[in-house]
This record gives C-alpha cells, structure tokens and sequence, in this order.
C-alpha cells in the first residue's frame, strides 16, 4: 500500500512537471488577437466615503484565456490601510461556476502573508480538460484601517497552458480615500444688533476636513461683501478645527441689516470648494436704542364659553424693537389681571402664549371684556402694548347655539362633529368640552346632564 501511495505521489508530480514546463519564448508566440489580460476588478477604487472600519473586497480576474491548464499569482498591497480579512479562491468552475480551471485540481500555494500583505495562490488542472474564457480567479476581503493610497499590485502574474506560458497583459489594482479638504464650519456675531460705532466680534470655526496632510490656509471675514479681516492658520492637523476671534468696528456704517460670512482659502488638491464659504449670522445696526413690545393678535379657541369649563386664549407678542427682551404679559378679565407669565423675545421675532381662563365666577350669559397687555421699562411705544377681546360670552354648559337652553338641536351639532380632531374641516372647538383638541365620548358625556336645560329669566 505504501509503493503504491509513494507511486502515486510521483505520477502526480510527473504530471505537474509536464503541465508548467515553460520552453523559453519565441516572439509572438501565444499572442493571439484578443490578448488575454489579468487584472484587478474594480480596477480603481477612489472613495474619501470609505473610511476605516468598513470593508472593501476585490477580484483577481482572468479575462479572454485559452487553453489554460494552471496559474500561479502574487499580489500586494499596503497593510498599514488595507489589512486583510478573509479570501476566496474560485477553482474549479464545477464548484465556483464563476471561477477558472476544471476538476481535478491540485494546490500547489494558497497562502497569505497579512503583516506584509502578500498573497500568493497557484492551482493547476491534473489531466482535467482546460479551461477557456473567463473568470474569476480569487476575492480578497479587506478591512480599512487607516486614510491613504496603495497599489493592489499584481507583483507575479503566470499562466500556464499545455504548450508553457501563455501571454497576457497585466493590470493592477487602485485604492484611495484620501481627500483634501478645508472648510468654515461656524460663523456667530456676538450680537444680532448693535449700535453703530459698536465694535462686534465674530468668532468662525475652520477645519480641516481633510485625512492625511496638515493645512495651511487663510480665512477672511465679511460683512455684506466687504472684507472685514484675514487671518492665516498654520498646519492645522487633519479633523481638527481652529477658532478664531474677528472685530468689526461698525463707525461710518448705515443702519440696517449686514450678513456675516467666511472665507477658507482652497488648499492644493482640493476638490470639495462649496464648504469652504459659509453665511451665518446677521447684525443689525441702529442709530439709537429702539425699544418696542406689541400684542399683535388674540385669537379665542372657542367662540362660546361654557360656564365653568375650560375656554383658551393665543396671544401673540412681537419685539419691534432692535433688542431682545423679557417682559411680563398679563391677560385680564373686565379689567382684573386673571393670569401673567414672563416670556423672552429676541429683536424682531413673535412669541405665542396660550392663556386658560377659569370661568367658574363667571355670569351666564353675559358678555366680558378680555384684555391682554404687555409692558417693559424705558419703552419707545407704548400704544400697541394692549389688545382686547370684547363680547366674549358665558353660556351654559351644552348650549352650542347660544340660544339659552340644552335641546337636541345642540346635540346634533356636536354629533356632526363627532369623531373629529384639530386641523379636521369638520372639528368645531365649541364642542371640544374638555379641550383636548378631539371631539369624543367625553364631550358627549360632559354635557348630557345639561340636556333639557332652558333659561327662564
């Protein structure tokens, strides 16, 4: 049994002998009209989006081969970004139908090196048929580890046919996620309004968004398009970002409104430019301090107001003047402050308020007077800081008619909006009972101990 393995073994090696003997190449031998190519698929991977971590896979791929009874391959590749995961060598086309060479087969190599990212593979075909076409040869399977660029070098390429070597061209391999980037990630005026001859600071983040170089750059500050001040940066490391403090003195400026926007200047190698110019921030600039709070609207939830139900009020402030303020606003009831709160405003914005009345102590079917008024100190104008509400009435629970009784007319408008909720074009606030913005059950159940309900005096 043994002579007969040890017998085996030799014919073996006989064969494989035979099958990569390779007769020293005579010009133009085995080069056919279609070249076959070996070569890496993707060809070239360029992608800043691939960052370490994520994975990338290539192929080893054999193209427009005839006659091909064996290869031995080598490749490389930088293992300080690329290091290698896992591999798979597609042979025979009876198992990988996507593969090269046919049954049987012998492996001759199959190893990887991942420290110094070598890997080298040799099969050949043992008195199977040949192989022809194309296919692919080996996957690769790599986790990026750091930025940069490598070839994925095809550093030996062989391919044996029953005649010896069989010509081709060979094409290596490309990855990159290297980019070149700077940009302005921030730019804050210390004040949305000044006076003019105020000197105002603005503080602009830059950073370096690039992966590999240290940048030198200079960042510009503007108003409007006048240039304010540079200042330049010097090797700020990649991911890294620098802030830097700029005053504009404002004497000689018109009042209005200036917009504040900065500048990093393009770096070399730079592709993405549409981050380097950032507009953020707006100041206004007034003659003298302008101070000014107004209730601008009140707008009831409900038209009706049951008595000793809930019944809501929005209010509206706005700041027209060229400063925030906190301020106080207090609705009242016939001219009794009834509920006040504290809001804060910023110069030229609107703030909304719900007010709840209580209308426990109210009169059914009387009307009241509802007053919402707001007040700060120093005040240019005065004369928009109140605004009313008149003919609010108070009727009794369940009479959503206001015609002094609780009869199924009142139940059948509420029935025809029932199961409505806010922002419906059927959902009437008035037989939101319970004011929970829908119409249900509740509302049903609240006013029918008031059914039958009339006014006799």
């Amino acid at each position: 049994m043994r002579s007969l393995t040890r017998n085996l073994v030799v014919l073996g090696l006989i064969i494989v002998t035979f099958t990569f003997y390779v007769r020293p190449p005579v010009k133009g031998d085995n080069i056919r009209a279609s070249q076959p190519i070996v070569y890496i698929n993707p060809p070239n991977v360029t992608d800043p989006t691939l960052i370490p971590s994520q994975n990338l896979t290539i192929e080893l791929t054999v193209s427009n081969v005839t006659d091909l009874k064996g290869f031995d391959f080598q490749l490389s590749w930088n293992s300080s970004i690329l290091n290698y995961t896992s591999h798979g060598v597609k042979v025979p086309v009876e198992s990988y139908p996507e593969g090269i060479l046919h049954d049987p087969v012998m492996e001759l190599m199959n190893q990887i090196n991942a420290t110094a990212g070598t890997c080298w593979i040799a099969f050949a075909t043992i008195g199977g048929p040949s192989f022809n076409g194309s296919g692919t040869v080996l996957s690769v399977t790599f986790t990026i580890i750091a930025f940069g660029e490598c070839l994925i070098e095809i550093t030996n390429s062989d391919l044996a046919g029953p005649d010896g070597e069989i010509m081709h061209d060979v094409s290596h391999g490309y990855f990159s996620n290297i980019f070149y980037d700077v940009a302005i990630i921030s730019v804050s005026p210390s004040v949305t309004a000044a006076l003019i001859g105020d000197i105002v600071e603005i503080t602009v983040v830059a950073l370096n968004n690039g992966t590999i170089r240290n940048e030198t750059f200079v960042v510009s500050v503007y108003y409007n398009s006048s240039l304010i001040d540079s200042e330049t940066i010097e090797a700020l490391p990649t991911k890294a970002n620098e802030t830097i403090a700029f005053f504009w003195n404002t004497s000689g400026q018109l009042p209005g409104t200036y917009h504040m926007s900065a500048n990093a200047s393009v770096v070399s190698d730079e592709t993405v430019v549409n981050n380097n110019v950032l507009e953020d921030g707006e100041v206004t600039l007034e003659i003298v301090p302008f101070r000014d709070i107004a209730v601008v609207s009140l707008i009831p939830l409900k038209t009706l107001v049951f008595k000793g139900f809930c019944f809501k009020l929005n209010a509206t402030a706005e700041n027209l003047g060229n400063f925030p303020e906190i301020f106080n606003i207090t609705l009242y009831e016939n001219g009794t402050p009834i509920n006040q709160t504290q809001l804060s405003c910023d110069n030229g914005a609107a703030t909304t308020i719900t007010f709840s009345w209580l209308t426990h102590n109210a009169i059914e079917y009387e009307s009241y007077l509802l007053n919402v008024t707001v007040n700060i100190s120093n005040e240019n104008v005065t004369g928009n800081n109140s605004l009313a509400l008149d003919n609010v009435e108070i009727v009794h629970p369940g009479d959503l008619d206001g015609d002094m009784d609780v009869d199924i007319f009142d139940v059948v408008t509420l029935a025809s909006s029932y199961g409505s909720e806010v922002g419906d074009p059927e959902y009437d606030p008035n037989s939101d009972v319970d004011c929970n913005d829908r119409i249900d059950i509740f509302d049903v159940v609240m006013i029918v101990p008031f059914y039958g309900y009339e006014k006799t005096s």
